[in-house]
This record gives structure tokens, C-alpha cells and sequence, in this order.
């Protein structure tokens, strides 16, 4: 869908919900799932998150960082998998990291001294990506493996 029949498509949605419709949208794009007045996240039919995109987004602050190197690719490499690291992304030129609970800037700083590459990280807002990835990365690795 073209970007213009999506925006009309979702002011038709929003129409429906001002006049009283209660709609459910099943969406892998947290762009779309931002549109929403309340979230359900599910992983493999489990609900592993609910509430509005304020208040997800807002129970990660402190935990999203971005992280610039003169060399990206390496930098994630060497993120990926250390210690208190949930996630890491390539967005742009940067890399988006998602820290774990009880962690802090200095887990991503310790990972990139190890691996000899030079980087700084800046606190950023949480978005629904995170959220996501926070969600279905915090049940047992057992419990998310296990076929359905």
C-alpha cells in the first residue's frame, strides 16, 4: 500500500473508533502499532506486554541507547551477545541498543573497550521496537523454543 492510501486507510479506522467502534488491528509494524490507543504484545500466544504505547515505551527509560563508531558493522559485532546487552540494530549509520534490566551504559562501554573499537553511546527514548524486543527477550529461552 502507497503511503497516502495507508494514511486514509487509518483516518477511516479512526473514524470508526469516534464513532464507537471498538477495532482490533493485528500489526507487525510498530509504526502502525504506535496508531493505537492500547497494545497487546504476544509471543507464540502468551501475552507478554499490554498497555498503551506511553506507558510500554515508558517502563524502558533508561534501558535505550544509541551508539555511534566510525565503524558500525564491528561495533555491533562486538555488542551482540555481551554481557547485559538485549539487543542491538543498525539503524542508519548509529546502532540502536536495547539494554537489560539492572544494566547500564557501562555494559556497552565495557563490550566496545574489549573489542579494541572506539564508540560513544547517548541515552534515547524508548520506542515500540524496543518494547517488542524487551518483551519476547525477557521469557525463559526454554519457554520461547518450545514448539506451540
Amino acid at each position: 500500500m502507497d503511503p497516502e492510501s495507508r494514511r486514509d486507510f487509518w483516518e477511516k479506522l479512526f473514524d470508526l473508533a469516534d464513532a464507537g467502534a471498538t477495532l482490533l488491528v493485528s500489526t507487525h509494524y510498530m509504526d502502525e502499532a504506535e496508531r493505537c490507543h492500547r497494545l497487546a504484545i504476544l509471543d507464540r500466544g502468551v501475552l507478554v506486554a499490554d498497555g498503551s504505547p506511553a506507558q510500554l515505551t515508558g517502563a524502558l527509560r533508561g534501558r535505550s541507547f544509541v551508539v555511534d563508531a566510525a565503524e558500525p558493522r564491528q561495533a555491533q559485532k562486538a555488542l551482540h551477545g555481551a554481557d547485559g546487552i538485549a539487543s542491538v540494530a543498525q539503524v542508519g549509520n548509529v546502532l540502536r541498543v536495547l539494554l537489560e534490566q539492572g544494566h547500564d551504559a557501562q555494559a556497552i562501554e565495557a563490550a566496545l573497550h574489549d573489542a579494541g573499537v572506539a564508540g560513544a553511546s547517548a541515552g534515547t527514548e524508548p520506542n515500540l521496537e524496543d518494547v517488542f524486543v524487551s518483551a519476547t527477550h525477557a521469557r525463559p529461552r526454554r519457554a520461547r523454543d518450545e514448539p506451540a
